[in-house]
């Protein structure tokens, strides 16, 4: 009992000392000033376990590191969602574990009418093909998803992305195939003016920085953590992006506050009104 305490500090402080060894030594992403002119950023996390950062280092993913990028900027951030998962504290994102785009869509119906982001970054489709869930169709699913999000939170920019390469090469082609879903999807809604961007995340479009094999661990699914990095690198790019394009606009004062390390209060009590008034699976 009295080693407790104890055991989850050392716990941290690895966590924390293995976190900046990956960070240290990597090029620096080029620091611009702030996003939107320091607008708040209200950011939803959307997806399954990449986008929750599992087998990561504290199970941070891209999210901690994309998040200290855009505060060291001078944006406030608040990360928002109806799960928390990773070792930091403004943890809360909307990802799930192995969920489909289908899946996905149902958890977003909860949660985004209360929470109202005014960014939302979605990173999903993997399952999709892994789990052999309909895979000529993503395209309709993914465009669906995302004006699902522009009407339910009308003040959001949406930042689709495509899914990583898999070492796996029964799925590589599902993945390839999804990702051309996907980037169709997000052209089409660009052309039609909406506050869309697409992040590319396979290195097979010849961008430098990407993902390749050697970054998907083990389980041929999630990055290492140095993926992990690249994946953050790639939507603060985005982000950039549509700040300058006069996409990002001042989040609904609903209550929620502007620094996600200040107070969960707020989202405490709408994640509980969500969940009486709109139960997943009703």
């Amino acid at each position: 009992m009295d080693g407790m305490p104890l055991l989850f500090l050392t716990q941290s402080v690895d966590v924390e000392y293995q976190w900046r060894r990956i960070a240290h030594g990597r090029e620096k992403p080029s620091q611009d000033g702030a996003i939107a002119g320091g607008t708040p950023l209200r950011i939803m996390f959307l997806g399954a376990s990449v986008t929750r950062g599992e087998v990561s280092t504290g199970d941070r993913g891209y999210r901690k590191h994309l998040r200290d990028g855009l505060i060291s900027r001078g944006n406030p951030v608040n990360c928002v969602g109806f799960n928390r998962f990773g070792d930091f504290p403004d943890n809360d994102v909307e990802g799930y574990g192995a969920n489909r785009i289908r899946q996905i869509r149902e958890h977003a119906e909860q949660a985004v009418p209360y929470l109202q982001p005014n960014l939302v970054l979605i990173q999903v489709g993997t399952s999709d093909c892994f789990q052999k869930d309909d895979p000529a169709n993503i395209m309709s699913r993914m465009r669906d998803l995302v004006e699902y999000l522009l009407k339910a939170s009308p003040r959001a920019t949406v930042i689709m992305s495509t899914v990583l390469t898999t070492p796996n090469l029964e799925f590589e082609p599902c993945m390839k195939s999804a990702n051309a879903q996907i980037r169709q999807a997000a052209t089409d809604l660009i052309r039609e003016g909406k506050p869309v961007a697409l992040a590319e995340m396979h290195y097979d479009q010849g961008l430098p920085r990407r993902p390749r094999p050697e970054d998907i661990g083990n389980d041929k699914i999630h990055p290492t953590d140095e993926g992990y990095f690249m994946m953050g690198d790639i939507f603060m790019e985005k982000i950039r992006e549509v700040g300058k394009k006069g996409f990002i606009k001042y989040p609904v004062d609903n209550g929620i506050p502007d620094d996600g390390e200040t107070s969960r209060e707020v989202e405490d009590q709408l994640k509980e009104k969500a969940e009486k008034e709109h139960p997943l699976g009703r």
